[in-house]
């Protein structure tokens, strides 16, 4: 629990005391003299500081410029700090895989398993699933998501071959059509991205965020991009119970150090993109308190992708409406979330948010059409 104050615990970015920054997004309109947010389509001039001291949470609201001057009064390295921190969240993210971080883009979701959360997404005909590929692709989606093994809340992992057989014939085909498209591999597995940049994907989206040292190397000496995703356990027992002192803070602190981990390793930045991972390892109230504070992530320098497409929090929030109005409802299916999917999507486009990962790729593109033509 975050409480709001008038006053931090010390200066911003002293040694003693974590600091946590958070720009307050809003259209350039609506600032004076405001920063762009990672060289994109919102704009700041106030952050939201967050100082975190043993077990206690604090909010403090205030300008860039105070943030700077307060940082000032403690140290020269606190000012270094805190410079950095803004500039992070300022600087132009470099191109990811090609693709203009500077836009808001679109991923496609497309699940060659027989157990994918959606039933609709899932798919097995290479033919019925180049199909829509291409269909999403004239609908809006930039990137294609191409995934053979199921994550959703409990799904069993099945071997590495047979994740290998469901996807090989549909990135063989993307391939040899010639489809203009930036296909992604959706893999935890090694071997797996190790076919996958034999065939020519364009990048490895990784849930298990690069767990081995083998992988990171294999990305890195490949100089693949990748998207690094943070989960609590496995998809297996991922929703057994997980806890967080204050998720957005744990998992800032999750891809902080992973970052830092990957730099050191040899990583270009330019290759990385972050996945706070929203479902994998978290409830409702967790999931939540992500999506209230999503422009955390902009301080550490890197674009950021988000995925609610479908997901059970939709389900969950509209059941609870219900409840509230006093009518019954057992459970909400994925087909019946849409809705729900377009609104955290145009909630992560209005936080700066540079990759929204999607089912729907017209609708979602319908709707990011019309919110930037309000820009």
């Amino acid at each position: 629990m975050v409480k709001q104050s008038k006053y931090l615990f010390a200066p911003p970015c002293s040694e003693e005391i974590e600091t946590y920054i958070i720009p307050i997004p809003k259209h350039q309109y609506e600032v004076y003299e405001g920063l762009k947010i990672a060289g994109g389509w919102r704009y700041f001039d106030n952050l939201r500081v967050i100082q975190k001291k043993k077990d206690t949470f604090i909010e403090v609201l205030m300008s860039v410029s105070d943030f700077i001057k307060l940082a000032r009064t403690d140290s020269k390295e606190a000012l270094r700090k805190a410079e950095m921190s803004i500039e992070n969240i300022v600087k132009k993210r470099p191109s990811f895989a090609n693709i203009d971080m500077s836009l808001p883009h679109i991923m496609g979701v497309s699940n060659l398993t027989p157990d994918s959360f959606y039933k609709n997404s899932r798919n097995s005909n290479p033919d019925i699933v180049l199909r829509k590929c291409k269909e999403m692709l004239k609908n809006g989606a930039t990137i294609i998501d191409i995934g053979g093994e199921s994550s959703r809340p409990g799904a069993d992992k099945i071997s590495e071959n047979e994740e290998q057989q469901r996807i090989l014939q549909t990135l063989l085909r993307l391939k040899q059509e010639n489809v203009k498209t930036i296909i992604s591999l959706d893999t935890r597995n090694l071997s797996t991205m190790k076919l996958g940049q034999k065939i020519g994907v364009d990048i490895i989206n990784d849930i298990s965020s690069l767990d081995s040292i083998e992988k990171a190397n294999f990305i890195i000496s490949k100089k693949l991009p990748v998207i690094i995703m943070h989960m609590q356990n496995n998809p297996e027992n991922m929703q057994d119970n997980p806890k967080y002192s204050f998720s957005p803070i744990d998992i800032y602190n999750f891809f902080e150090k992973k970052i830092f981990e990957l730099l050191q390793l040899g990583i270009d930045i330019s290759n990385l993109v972050i996945d706070p991972g929203i479902g994998f390892g978290k409830n409702k109230f967790h999931n939540l308190d992500i999506l209230k504070n999503l422009s955390i992530f902009h301080s550490l320098g890197v674009p950021i992708l988000i995925g609610v497409s479908r997901k059970a929090l939709i389900g969950q929030l509209t059941i609870e409406d219900f409840k509230f109005r006093d009518v019954y409802k057992k459970s909400i299916n994925p087909s019946k979330r849409l809705s729900g999917s377009i609104a955290f999507a145009m909630h992560a486009f209005n936080n700066g948010i540079q990759i929204i990962r999607t089912h729907d790729v017209f609708e979602t593109k319908q709707a990011l059409t019309c919110q930037f033509s309000l820009n």
